[in-house]
Parts: C-alpha cells; sequence; structure tokens
C-alpha cells in the first residue's frame, strides 16, 4: 500500500508519500502550486512511486481546510484514487500522541498525515458520491439558510414602509408578503395611487381564499392617515423588488437541494413532517452519521446536550442545552420537532405523554429534536 500525505493550502500543497514496507519518495514533502500543472506533476509521481515499489494501491489523505482542498479533492476522484478527507483535529492528536512539543511546518504536516493514515488502516473512509452529495446539501442549505434570514428582514422592512405609508392595509390582510396583498401593493404602492384605482380591478386581483372586499381596500385608501412622501413610496418599491428577488432565490435552491436529497433517497423522508428542505439541512449538516459513535455524540455536535452546572451542594434546577455545537442542525431538528409531533403518531403519542407531565411546550420539543 502507498500512502499519500498532502497539506493543503490556498496557492500550494505539500506532499508527502510512504509505502507499507518504509519506502519513501522523498526524504522531505513536495511542493506544488494549486493549479492543472501541480496536479499533474502529483499524478505522476504517484504513478512513479508505485512502479518503483510495483504496488498500484494508493490511498491519499488530506486536512478539510473549508474548501480549499475541493479542487485537489475532485481531482484525484477523476484519476480513481481512495481519498479520505481527514479533521484537522485527528492530526493534532495523533502528533500530540507521538511527542510532547509539537512543530508546525507543511513539511511535517504533511508527513505526519501520512502516518495517520499507517496507523489507522482499518478505519479508512474513503471519499464517496455520497458524500460529495452531503457536501452538496450542506452548501446548498446553508446557502438557502442565509436567504431565509434576508427575506425576513426584507419582511421587516416592507412592514416598517406600510406603517407609515399605509398603516390600515396591514389591518386588511393577515399576510401582507404574498398573494392578493402583495399584488395590490406592487401595482399600487401608496394610498394616492390606490384611491384613484377601479373597484373591478381590485377584485380581479383578489385570489384564493382571500376575503377582502375591493372596496374596502379602496375605502381604507382614502381614509389612510399615512405619510404622503414619495421617498417612502419609492423604498417600497425597492423593498418589494427585493423580497421577490429573494424569493425566487429560495425557491431555485428548494429545486437544487430536492435533487440532492432524491439521490441520497434517505430515510429520513419517510417520517411525516420532514420535507425535503428540512432533510436536505439535516442530512448536510451530519455528513457520514458513521462519525459518530453514539446519538450522545450527534446530540452534542447539534448542540442540544444540557448544560450541568453543580458546585459543592448546590444544583441548578434549571437546566438548558450548550447551543455549541451546529446552529444550523439544530434549527433542522427543531423546525421537523413543531410539525413531527402533528402529523407522526409515534411523536404525537409521545407529546401527548410529556403534556400530561405538565412538560412545557419547548420542553417536550427538546426531547422529540433528541
Amino acid at each position: 500500500m502507498i500512502y499519500v500525505g498532502i497539506d493543503v493550502a490556498s496557492q500550494k500543497h505539500d506532499y508527502y508519500m510512504i509505502s507499507d514496507q518504509g519506502e519513501i519518495y522523498t526524504s522531505r514533502s513536495i511542493t506544488i502550486p494549486n493549479n492543472n500543472e501541480g496536479y499533474k506533476k502529483l499524478h505522476k509521481s504517484i504513478q512513479e512511486f508505485c512502479g518503483a515499489t510495483k504496488d498500484s494501491k494508493v490511498r491519499i489523505g488530506l486536512e478539510s481546510t473549508g474548501f480549499y482542498h475541493k479542487n485537489i479533492v475532485s481531482y484525484l476522484l477523476a484519476q480513481d484514487y481512495e481519498v479520505m478527507i481527514i479533521n484537522p483535529i485527528l492530526i493534532h492528536l495523533d502528533k500530540k500522541s507521538h511527542k510532547v512539543h509539537i512543530q508546525k511546518n507543511d513539511n511535517l504536516d504533511a508527513i505526519a498525515i501520512c502516518d495517520y493514515l499507517q496507523d489507522r488502516k482499518t478505519v479508512f473512509k474513503p471519499y464517496t458520491t455520497i458524500s460529495y452529495h452531503t457536501d452538496a446539501l450542506k452548501a446548498l442549505s446553508r446557502d438557502r439558510f442565509t436567504l431565509v434570514e434576508e427575506l425576513r428582514l426584507a419582511k421587516i422592512n416592507i412592514y416598517k414602509l406600510l406603517t407609515q405609508l399605509f398603516p390600515e392595509y396591514l389591518k386588511l390582510f393577515s399576510n401582507v408578503y404574498q398573494g392578493s396583498a402583495l399584488d395590490i401593493i406592487t401595482k399600487y404602492p401608496s394610498p394616492s395611487r390606490l384611491t384613484k384605482a377601479h373597484e373591478k380591478t381590485i377584485s380581479s386581483m383578489i385570489h384564493g381564499k382571500c376575503q377582502v372586499k375591493a372596496k374596502d381596500v379602496i375605502s381604507a385608501a382614502k381614509s389612510s392617515i399615512g405619510i404622503k412622501d414619495e421617498y417612502l413610496t419609492f423604498q417600497l418599491i425597492q423593498g418589494i423588488k427585493r423580497l421577490n428577488s429573494i424569493q425566487s432565490e429560495i425557491n431555485e435552491y428548494n429545486e437544487q437541494i430536492k435533487t440532492y436529497v432524491e439521490m441520497i433517497n434517505p430515510n429520513i423522508l419517510t417520517i411525516s413532517g420532514i420535507s425535503y428542505i428540512t432533510a436536505g439541512l439535516i442530512l448536510g449538516e451530519i455528513g457520514d452519521i458513521s462519525n459518530f459513535k453514539n446519538s450522545e455524540h450527534l446530540i452534542s455536535y447539534a448542540g442540544l446536550d444540557v448544560k450541568i452546572y453543580e458546585s459543592g451542594k448546590y444544583k441548578a434546577k434549571f437546566l438548558s442545552i450548550s447551543k455549541k455545537g451546529s446552529t444550523y442542525l439544530r434549527y433542522a431538528l427543531y423546525q421537523a420537532a413543531k410539525v413531527c409531533w402533528i402529523h407522526d403518531p409515534m411523536f404525537h403519542e409521545y407529546y401527548l405523554k410529556k403534556q400530561a407531565e405538565n412538560k412545557h411546550y419547548y420542553v417536550i420539543l427538546g426531547h422529540i429534536e433528541k
């Protein structure tokens, strides 16, 4: 077996190779630029070493570095190499177990990765197609999470502007951010413009389950106490454009996430109340479930483990979760719990049981999340 350790950086990479028999390619690591020529040089070196050792089995290890490792991993997979992406903390702990005083440089880091691969032959986990899909879900779901927050802020902005420009409009509709309410205010973004509209035109824009009458909308515009400033109207128009743009982006992300979730076809979709979006966020954050030794480790990763504070005879009566794990995973599990107990018979029964024990709503949801 040939082991290749690669220390990844933004502009260059350092690699070191050793065989099962202790044969080394060079005494020090070799530096290559982070480009196509550098990748080809690495590939050529590996093939030369395989020929020299008469060993065609190759395992490559490199540290997870946010996103710098993704390009070289993609190249190596295209060459049919087995690649393992390793948590840098594990490499650090492995080095620490061998030496008290740890030196840090790219040459030693590449060698340390080789040592890690050799010492843990039985736990080698190659990067797979499923790994690629979960990576994609992680990136897409986190982007969507950010967009949802932007959408929330865009709605707050529209609410603020309508409060000044046309406060009566907010009382007519339960939700002014979609459907008929948004259609009307998009075409008539101020009370003065709305008073000039024909009742039939407004009626044609009211659809779905909306029960508001066109005459009530026009009447509210005529008696509005809103501020008659054009800059507010301009801001509202821009705010609506921003809202529609963000919502359109979210819809496109939804389609992409659904596509990747369907490729994996996870069992989690069989739980009532878990959508493709929630499933995508959970799968992306967890990644390879085998990385967690037990459920407690996964709970801790989500930041759902309880903080316990005891000192002497003092024991805290009210405990809270640590929130030290993945914010995204914790959010996804919370969203799933809110819906699961309503639609899933098992979770519904559990909810009623805890409710009979006088447990608070959020405490019960916390139990369901776990």
